[in-house]
């Protein structure tokens, strides 16, 4: 009985990579086939092992705009650090995200949150670890749960057509669906959008302002919005001086002057507990 069940699945599984390269196959962008197309897209996402830049940062949580000025610095799969340093290059503030947790820390005020990836996915009651993030932020296209494309993984998404650009869709996600808006023209990823399933709610992150970045393109300009929720919450990035530095220290210590907050007493501070914990 095992064998027979074994062998329907194994059927099941050839028939639909079967019909999924046959649509891949069937779909045309530009002058490309879909699986050309979807290749390409795969071959042209970099994949830096490190990124700095400096950061005009305007965030935008429903009240007055803040903006600020900060170093980025990115190491693949170890961290994404966003050090705020407005006067004379003195760091005040520090965001530490590595695939741990979110490490924040106020040096004015010697102060600091942690939080790990679980907690923060229980309050938005949705999945949300490193790779997505460190994948928005290097404009880069992902699958949940993996750490790095292959040519192989072209039949896990849906494609097609949309004026200028072309939609990956992630098939067979649960409650977040992934959609990518890559230019027709060269593969270039332009707009990374999460949408929760049976709401309204959604993340846009859109790339703009594209420089050479080594053999690779990398766009100066990102922008974070959420759609959905009714007032405007959005994170702007301006970079410039982006560069491929690693020689700078990844590792944040603390001494025991400084106190532990916990999350909910962050985001209360900066009146977004109502946004995360959907309006409740």
């Amino acid at each position: 009985m095992k064998r027979i069940i074994y062998l329907i699945f194994c059927s099941l599984l050839v028939v639909s990579c079967s019909t999924s390269r046959k649509t891949l196959r069937n779909t045309m962008i530009g002058e490309l086939s879909g699986t050309d197309y979807m290749e390409k897209v795969i071959e042209w996402t970099p994949s830096r092992e490190n990124v700095t830049a400096r950061a005009k940062i305007e965030l935008n949580a429903g009240a007055s705009p803040m903006s600020v000025n900060a170093n980025l610095r990115i190491r693949r799969g170890e961290i994404i650090r966003i050090s705020v340093a407005p006067f004379l290059g003195i760091e005040v503030a520090r965001i530490d995200i590595t695939p741990k947790h979110i490490l924040a820390v106020d040096r004015m005020n010697k102060r600091y949150v942690e939080v790990g990836f679980s907690e923060i996915s229980g309050m938005l009651n949705t999945e949300l670890d490193f790779n997505i993030i460190q994948s928005l932020m290097l404009n880069e296209i992902f699958l949940p749960g993996k750490d790095k494309l292959s040519l192989s993984d072209a039949d896990r998404f849906m494609l097609s057509p949309s004026g200028n650009q072309a939609c990956l869709q992630v098939k067979g996600t649960r409650r977040i669906e992934y959609s990518f808006f890559t230019s027709a023209a060269d593969g270039r990823l332009e707009e990374t959008v999460a949408s929760l399933k049976g709401a309204p709610y959604s993340l846009h992150c859109r790339y703009d302002d594209f420089i050479m970045l080594g053999s690779d393109v990398f766009p100066q300009s990102i922008d974070m919005y959420a759609d959905g929720t009714g007032k405007k919450y959005s994170l702007n990035m301006k970079l410039s001086r982006i560069g491929t530095d690693s020689d700078w220290d990844a590792e944040t210590e603390l001494s025991s002057k400084y106190k532990k907050m916990s999350l909910q007493e962050l985001l209360t501070k900066l009146g977004l507990l109502k946004v995360v914990s959907g309006g409740k």
